[in-house]
């Protein structure tokens, strides 16, 4: 039997549905973002199998720091029995295909069907490469993004994926290959720079990184959706003009920044972060090359903008300023795209104490520094140098504490340290900052030097060179 009812009850069934729907989807909210919430649409799982950009840097910010520092995951990347890293990282350089590596003319002149299977390969290879570092970096994004409390324990006893501890190392030996099988694998050669730039081999970095504009230059006007050849031809210029500032020659700097500018503004997710790193990186160049005036005036043109912030009051206690744990994490949750904003002005006052630096009046550069913005998080590929030009400073004025607290929080933001052998630190429990601590530099694969105090580096390796030539001569 149907039920019998007053006009207007199923207007009224409708309203009451209606507010508990909605109220089905606030609970629903409030849970989400209890959890730390669904990532942001900048923060989605990038494909392994992708377009021909893919933007490293940004990949490797999704990784929590958390997660990725922790004593235990650490200590477990790192110490993986007896190893000799710098023969690793030969070894990861060395062309294994079954085919001769070979340079640009050579390749150019085969015949065009060996021209395909060339480039075939070299395609593989340079897939099998993002597969084992996006794989990785997905693999902590997950698990990050899973919320804190409940999943310690799964987090903790989660399977990694395979090679995870030489994820680096792994994908290098990959594109070395994909090089020297195809050296007009733009692609290829720009991912190959950017991972010998993260692991502090500059030589080869550049090598790559002007093959790339080479092969992007044979491509002619071809572009992909989304304009990817303009986006790799901007980074690979960006790339050199730090490149050229690391090696002392501020002067390059400036002219690869006036041959990127048309590229500058390419149509991006991440075009307003390069147009302000672009106008940031002259600042540093002019105050390196001594130009006071223009330095100031190009630092008084730097925007103030949105950074994240780690706590909740948009400060931090001198106490726990150095501490290497994110604070307020359980209020804050694993969701970075949900953590507090707030406005910063750190590349006038970067720009500003480079530049007046030079002068001896050293007060007065760390009054403009001002207190170590700690709570902080800056632009991906700029975060670890603000930290190493800090701590230069600060070992200038002769503060070698707050100097190497500074060249630790520049390792912590060093891209994929994690997952390449680093050298200088062993754990959160033996720090640089300690009063007992020898080590004053980190290097990779006991080699290359990725961030420190330059000077104690250049001396050990001249120390360690002359102990070298001694034994020559006794042989």
């Amino acid at each position: 039997m149907l039920a019998h009812h007053r006009p207007g009850t199923t207007a009224r069934l409708c309203r009451t549905r209606g507010v508990a729907l909605m109220l089905t989807i606030l609970m629903a909210a409030i849970w989400l973002a209890s959890c730390g919430g669904p990532p942001a649409p900048l923060d989605d799982p990038l494909r392994i199998d992708g377009d021909l950009y893919i933007d490293w840097d940004r990949a490797d910010w999704r990784v929590d720091r958390y997660l990725l520092l922790s004593a235990k995951e650490f200590a477990r990347n790192q110490n993986l029995g007896p190893r000799e890293p710098a023969r690793e990282y030969r070894r990861a350089l060395t062309h294994t295909a079954a085919w001769d590596s070979i340079p640009l003319v050579t390749f150019l002149a085969l015949e065009t069907s060996e021209q395909a299977e060339r480039r075939r390969l070299s395609r593989e290879r340079l897939t099998a490469a993002r597969r084992i570092l996006l794989s990785t970096v997905n693999h902590y994004w997950n698990d990050a993004s899973r919320g804190h409390v409940p999943n310690l324990n799964a987090i903790d006893n989660a399977p990694k994926p395979v090679g995870v501890e030489t994820a680096v190392t792994s994908a290098l030996r990959h594109l070395a290959t994909a090089v020297g099988l195809d050296p007009t694998n733009a692609a290829a050669w720009r991912d190959l720079a950017y991972f010998c730039g993260t692991v502090g081999d500059r030589q080869r970095q550049h090598r790559a990184l002007t093959a790339s504009l080479a092969a992007l230059d044979l491509a002619g006007p071809r572009t992909s959706a989304g304009g990817d050849v303009d986006r790799m031809r901007r980074d690979c210029l960006l790339d050199l003009a730090w490149l050229a500032r690391d090696m002392g020659q501020p002067q390059l700097t400036l002219a690869y920044l006036d041959h990127v500018a048309p590229w500058v503004d390419t149509p991006a997710p991440e075009r307003a972060e390069r147009r302000f790193e672009a106008d940031l990186l002259r600042g540093l160049a002019l105050a390196d090359a001594g130009e006071w005036l223009a330095a100031v005036q190009q630092a008084r043109k730097l925007p103030r903008i949105d950074v994240v912030s780690r706590s909740l009051r948009g400060g931090v206690r001198e106490d726990l300023r150095w501490q290497l744990d994110p604070p307020h994490l359980e209020a804050l949750g694993y969701d970075r795209a949900a953590w507090p904003r707030q406005e910063s002005d750190f590349g006038r006052r970067w720009v500003k104490a480079m530049a007046g630096a030079p002068s001896g009046d050293i007060d007065h550069t760390l009054w403009l520094l001002g207190a170590p913005p700690t709570h902080l998080e800056f632009p991906p590929r700029l975060a670890w140098r603000f930290w190493q030009d800090q701590g230069r400073l600060y070992t200038r004025a002769g503060e070698m504490a707050e100097a190497r607290n500074c060249f630790e929080w520049a390792a912590l933001y060093r891209p994929y340290m994690a997952f390449f052998p680093l050298s200088g630190s062993e754990s959160r429990t033996r720090r640089l900052s300690t009063p007992g601590a020898v080590q004053r530099y980190f290097t990779g694969y006991g080699v290359f030097f990725l961030c420190g105090d330059r000077g104690a580096f250049d001396r050990d390796v001249e120390i360690a060179s002359a102990g070298r030539g001694r034994e020559r001569r006794r042989d």
